[in-house]
């Protein structure tokens, strides 16, 4: 599973002074311990906690699945496999189907077995062909233990299910153009109990067979190819699919409805890529195809093991809450992976990252599973890892580790230094808690941690390593233990320490490197470690020092040294001798997870000579330092911006540019909630808008350049005169060299239009809609009319959101509160703020996940103490909150208590 890197902190900012490796800002949102010789518990692939109680109380009555009923379930339950059969149309709300769950118990239960189900309505339930009576709560079906026998039964339930509209179950989707109806199914953590009972835990693997009856223009897929389709009388067609082989759950597949099919192959291995009918003109087919046979090709011979699923499908699914999803041999995407214009460099990297993260995963996440979700973690950082690696070596991109430094790494030290940080691994009580880490630490700091063991262990041993692993466990469940051992297996290293270090305990280290010099060499060198208060361990890291003299005009590398530190001090003696730097880069090319300390040399040498080094990764990782010291108030955000406005221009890289200007549409929005004189703030804000104006205006002609300057001018501009620039690229009347208007950008300029009121706002979002009838342009619509700054707008979309939303799909709720509160709109929230923190409750109660995450993006990151407060009594007020709504409130006050630093450093300065 992926998220959508767009839908991510771009560059998620963490906290700290000049640095050169740490962590970098969202976008506008924006004691040693002696770890002592004890291996780390990581044979433990549940919780530590034996399923007991779930013995001796049976299942609660509640939604989530636990970690004990599901250890104690997965004991009585020696195998199961299932027959599914479901009729779809195109007409009605809801679908019927029938499951055959054939279930060999291993023992006598003492207790009912529980079938989870959620939200359905079950017609019966037969045991051996007999029906038998059952209890159904509307979230498990229960079936006494005197209708089950030791060994075999066969389980047979009638059921029927409404279709889902917020991207969960079985997700329906009615296209506005053309009235088509499209279903896929994502069930990640616990939700394919949406689409028929099952025991829905990952280790409980089953083989599937499937028939459908569909309408007859309607493409079928699951993970098999059909091996036989019947037309029938009543005009549908009836598909039947051979069964499978074994894996979990919530990675099995269903997409329905008449998708646009290209077909391919990848050295023999059946290829399809799948889209909406509306959608189709805008898909690449022969990007996709490149991309994965690119994939196909590293990933059998990086693993050494077959494609083990004989065909895979690519379906780009509309409404999708995620990225991308693992589903077996039937992978989906989110439509955000289509541009309706040429894709930079950029978006074509993320889009081949996606499809090789998906791949890695038919490997690591689908042939080989994770027993329950502590394990998560591990196949989603996994994943990212290897999707990178798969890029960097097999594909067009020469810039792939300065994109993951960019995009990955920065979310992990973001959320690593959140309130809400956690170990990599820590237990998961629940599957509501699962869902709840889904986020940097799963993804980002694990990947990060993960890219580090071929450093340490060597790249061979760790390839070997994960060879190992994925034929021992082939079709089953493994844990981290088991991951590990090999890993270490193949090196000839015990990894029981490094794994408590790295995997169980949460937190980022720093580190500085010191030197002394004699006839311009090195004589000397000490590299230092230490730890954040809360989270005290040393760890033992292997990075590489970049020794960075001046020749000419450039600043150049001009020597690099693998060193592997340990401890709190260590001692680099084949430094000795070396030349002596002008600039060290302690974690040259970013191969640690680590924030860095730069010496005051090298610092003053940055600072001087920031466009002569010759390393567009060194530039890169210094910008990214120098606005991650004004998030940790030790640079104020005025003296940031003079300096960027000075020295960007000169800029060429890409990806440096990517950083600056996002780093500037940071600052704008800075600038709105610092409590700082308007005459002031104007004045830069008026900077700002015109630099990014100007770079859009001299940058190449159709370049990656202008149109990242494009998005940036799009949420920076602000004055009367940047608002009719705005106006007239819309109609026509004033052109761009290179820069085409197409559809994804004209509702950029609508969207800005109607965040100022700036001329025929509203008529031209309702224009636009009627030559852009998409259900994208309905978000962009939606999104128009709640930016704007209007107390009547607010109130309706306020009132949308709580009390309105099963009037809208989950992805119309978060484009209303993602643009409600915009910040020079704050002054606007103090009039709803009220509303807005008295609706957690509610919101909370009604114990929805998904709407939870959409909620808190209307709450805004503020900069004064009472804002502190107020998140603060928020949360004292709703003790016991859903885990997603909790975190996202406690980050939301951290965030705040940040940005109030940096203003009170802003004031001082003045």
């Amino acid at each position: 599973m992926k998220k959508l890197s767009h839908l991510l902190p771009p560059f998620a900012v963490t906290l700290l002074s000049a640095a050169i490796l740490s962590a970098c800002g969202a976008k506008d949102n924006g004691e040693t311990v002696n770890t002592g010789d004890q291996p780390a518990p990581v044979s433990e692939s549940i919780t530590s906690a034996e399923p007991e109680a779930a013995k001796s109380s049976g299942r609660a009555d509640a939604p989530e699945l636990t970690d004990q009923y599901a250890k104690w379930r997965k004991q009585q339950i020696a195998n199961v496999d299932y027959s599914i059969s479901v009729a779809l149309d195109d007409k009605n709300e809801s679908f019927s189907g029938t499951v055959i769950a054939d279930t060999k118990l291993a023992k006598a239960l003492e207790q009912p077995l529980t079938i989870d189900f959620t939200g359905g309505r079950v017609e019966s339930v037969a045991v051996d062909g007999k029906e038998v009576p059952f209890q159904y709560n509307d979230y498990f079906i229960s079936i006494a233990p005197e209708h089950l026998k030791t060994g075999d039964n066969q389980i047979r339930i009638t059921y029927s299910h409404p279709y889902s509209t917020d991207g969960s179950g079985l997700h329906r989707f009615q296209d506005p153009e053309d009235g088509n109806v499209y279903l896929y199914t994502h069930f990640e953590p616990y939700k394919a109990n949406r689409f028929f009972p099952h025991f829905d835990q990952p280790d409980l693997k089953a083989r599937y067979t499937v028939d459908v009856k569909a309408p007859a223009d309607w493409q079928v897929v699951t993970t098999a190819r059909e091996e036989k389709i019947e037309d029938t009388d009543d005009g549908y067609r009836h598909w039947h699919f051979p069964q499978t082989k074994k894996f979990s759950s919530y990675i099995f597949p269903l997409h329905a409805g008449p998708y646009k099919v290209w077909e391919d192959d990848a050295d023999g291995i059946p290829l399809r890529l799948m889209a909406r009918q509306t959608l189709a003109a805008d898909v690449k087919p022969q990007d996709w195809f490149t991309f994965t046979q690119q994939s196909f090709e590293f990933f059998q011979d990086y693993f050494d093991i077959e494609y083990p699923f004989e065909k895979y499908d690519q379906v780009i699914v509309p409404d999708f809450t995620i990225g991308a999803m693992e589903n077996v041999a039937a992978v989906t995407f989110n439509e955000g992976y289509v541009s309706r214009g040429d894709k930079t460099q950029a978006e074509r990297q993320r889009l081949a990252n996606v499809i090789a993260h998906e791949m890695a995963h038919m490997w690591f996440g689908d042939l080989v599973t994770m027993d329950w979700w502590n394990g998560l973690w591990l196949k989603e950082s996994f994943a990212t890892y290897m999707a990178y690696l798969a890029l960097a070596e097999n594909s067009e991109f020469d810039d792939v580790w300065e994109n993951f430094y960019l995009r990955t790494k920065q979310w992990a030290y973001d959320s690593d230094e959140l309130v809400t940080t956690h170990p990599i691994e820590l237990p998961v009580a629940n599957t509501a808690e699962a869902f709840s880490n889904f986020d940097g630490i799963t993804y980002g700091k694990g990947g990060s941690v993960l890219r580090q063991l071929p450093f340490y262990l060597g790249k061979e041993e760790f390839r070997q390593g994960v060879r190992n692993y994925l034929k021992e466990h082939a079709y089953g469940n493994a844990t981290l233990a088991d991951f590990m051992g090999s890993l270490g297996d193949a090196a000839g290293k015990n990894l029981n320490q490094w794994t408590k270090a790295w995997l169980y305990q949460p937190g980022v280290n720093t580190i500085k490197a010191q030197f002394q010099c004699e006839n311009n060499q090195i004589t000397g060198l000490t590299i230092t470690q230490t730890a954040p208060e809360d989270f005290p361990i040393l760890r033992d890291q292997t990075i590489q020092l970049g020794i960075y003299r001046l020749e000419e005009s450039s600043m150049v590398r001009v020597e690099s040294l693998p060193v592997t530190y340990s401890g709190a001090t260590t001692q680099v003696s084949n430094a000795v001798g070396l030349p002596c730097p002008q600039i060290l880069n302690p974690n040259d090319e970013d191969w640690a997870y680590v924030k860095v300390t730069l010496d005051e040399q090298s610092v003053n040498q940055l600072s001087q000579h920031i466009n002569a080094i010759e390393s567009p990764f060194t530039r890169l990782m210094l910008w990214q330092n120098l606005f991650d010291s004004v998030l940790a108030a030790k640079m104020p955000l005025q003296e940031w911006i003079d300096f960027a406005l000075a020295n960007a221009e000169e800029e060429q890289n890409i990806n440096v540019i990517r950083a600056i200007s996002s780093h500037l549409q940071a600052a704008k929005a800075y600038l709105y909630r610092f409590d700082m004189p308007q005459e002031d703030r104007d004045d830069q804000l008026q900077q700002i808008e015109e630099y990014v104006w100007a770079q859009l205006n001299s940058a190449p002609a159709g370049s990656d350049e202008q149109k990242t300057w494009f998005d940036s001018f799009t949420e920076v501009a602000f004055s009367q005169e940047a608002l009719n620039h705005a106006e007239k690229l819309l109609d026509g009347s004033l052109s761009i060299d290179g820069l085409e208007i197409d559809q994804d950008k004209r509702w950029q300029l609508i969207v800005l239009m109607n965040r100022y009121l700036h001329g025929n706002y509203a008529q031209l979002a309702e224009q636009e809609l009627k030559q852009d009838n998409t259900d994208r342009a309905r978000n962009s619509a939606i999104s128009a009319k709640a930016i704007r700054p209007m107390a009547e707008a607010k109130r309706q979309w306020l009132d949308n959101i709580l009390n309105n939303r099963d009037q809208f799909k989950l992805s119309q709720v978060k484009a209303a509160a993602g643009s409600l509160f915009p910040a020079e709109q704050l002054p606007l929230f103090e009039e709803f703020s009220d509303q807005v923190f008295t609706a957690i409750t509610a919101v909370n109660s009604e114990a929805d996940t998904l709407f939870n995450k959409a909620f808190v993006i209307a709450l805004p990151i503020q900069c004064n103490p009472a804002a502190v407060d107020r998140y603060g009594q928020a949360l004292a007020d709703n003790p016991l909150l859903m885990p997603t709504l909790d975190k996202a409130l406690r980050n939301r006050k951290q965030q705040t208590e940040r940005c109030t630093a940096m203003s009170q450093l802003a004031t001082s300065d003045n």
